[in-house]
């Protein structure tokens, strides 16, 4: 009688979880192996370089690292090396550079005459090969973040601001300064990128042209609009696109995660969700998409002109401290950049999230398990208690 309760709750027990599309899951193999491209890397890799994780070693956090660094490790031991940093007794070290979370990666090169560190902040391999291939291609581009005409400012800390962003890129190893924006000034060669963050007042037509004639020198730009700002026609119309009103993005509301994304370069294998909270509809024939809400309406393209690049985007406040670090915002901010410096030799690979590493309980699987328990089991005990009882009284 008791085996047969025992049953019947376990059969009640997985008729929940199938009720409910809950699913039993279990790991079986964490060490997928790199991608060919990442194996490559690492292959030929002329220079050692190491990894310097910023928690105690004997932490969960530190086995869970070591265990993703084996893949890498088999394919060139001699060349990547791993080093755990006790964050709480090396003070000087966490504050010399700039590691503000536990688990945090520093990227330099074994030998410490060779120039060059990287934090990484995102345990995958696009995040650790991307990193290396900064680190090997290090150059003295810049990027430039505009000031002035009510634009968000890398010295704000706020909500609203952009310190995070600044602090964030220069982790990562780019050059960035601050521009305020004006007409008469003439840029250094070494200036690649101006980004202007949500100027909420009007840009002149002297302005829009200067920025324009950057344009044709070779310096892309990346625009970021957002509700609220004022209607900067001078730039939609160098830039041939126009702002509507702002758009629904998903199930009548304005704010949402998108996570499918048009076809392009900057978007190629991300198949992460970013949070994008309002934005403004940008009509253009002339520019690929980058973002759609779900209707369909555009908030965010990419345009490639004879001689730079450009972004424009109908919200801006992805990048502020208050939205930077949600979701994957980060991630796509650096891949967006990535493209505008003419990174093309950028690798992108999934974020691999226990993929083929699990097994899933289907419906049919979880009646077979369910008579396995009500029926076959409860009887091969019956079998054997017969066969007790006989043996004993012969």
């Amino acid at each position: 009688m008791l085996l047969l309760v025992c049953a019947i709750s376990l059969f009640m027990v997985f008729i929940y979880f199938e009720k409910y599309n809950i699913k039993y899951s279990y790991k079986i193999n964490q060490d997928q192996g790199l991608s060919e491209q990442s194996t490559n890397l690492i292959q030929n890799l002329s220079d050692a370089v190491k990894f310097e994780v910023y928690t105690n070693k004997d932490t969960a956090i530190a086995k869970k690292i070591h265990s993703f660094f084996q893949p890498f490790k088999r394919i060139n031991n001699s060349k990547i090396q791993i080093k755990f940093t006790d964050p709480v007794t090396n003070p000087d070290k966490i504050r010399a550079n700039a590691i503000t979370m536990q688990g945090e990666i520093l990227l330099t090169y074994v030998d410490a005459n060779k120039i060059g560190k990287i934090n990484i902040t995102e345990l995958s391999e696009s995040a650790v090969i991307n990193a290396i291939l900064r680190l090997q291609n290090n150059s003295d581009d810049w990027l430039v973040i505009a000031e002035g005409y009510g634009m968000a400012s890398i010295t704000d800390e706020t909500a609203s601001g952009l310190s995070g962003l600044l602090i964030h890129l220069k982790k990562i190893g780019l050059n960035v300064a601050r521009m305020p924006l004006n007409p008469s000034l003439v840029l250094p060669d070494n200036v690649k990128i101006i980004i202007l963050p949500m100027p909420t007042a009007i840009l002149d037509a002297e302005i829009a042209a200067w920025l324009e004639q950057q344009s044709e020198q070779g310096i892309s730009i990346w625009w970021l609009n957002d509700t609220g700002t004022a209607s900067q026609v001078n730039l939609e119309l160098i830039f041939d696109i126009m702002f509507a009103d702002k758009t629904i993005l998903a199930d009548d509301k304005f704010s949402a995660i998108i996570s499918k994304f048009p076809a392009h370069v900057i978007t190629e294998k991300f198949n992460q969700p970013i949070y994008i909270a309002q934005a403004l509809e940008i009509i253009t024939e002339n520019a690929q998409v980058l973002m759609q809400a779900q209707n369909n309406n555009t908030i965010a393209v990419a345009k490639q002109l004879e001689h730079s690049r450009v972004i424009i985007t109908g919200d801006a406040d992805f990048i502020t401290n208050q939205y930077l670090n949600t979701a994957a915002n980060k991630s796509m901010v650096v891949r967006m950049l990535d493209w505008l410096f003419y990174n093309d030799a950028r690798i992108n690979i999934p974020l691999q999230v226990n993929k083929n590493t699990q097994l899933f309980l289907t419906q049919i699987q979880l009646v077979i398990i369910s008579i396995l328990f009500l029926l076959l089991i409860p009887v091969f005990f019956i079998v054997i208690a017969i066969r007790q009882h006989r043996a004993r009284h012969g």
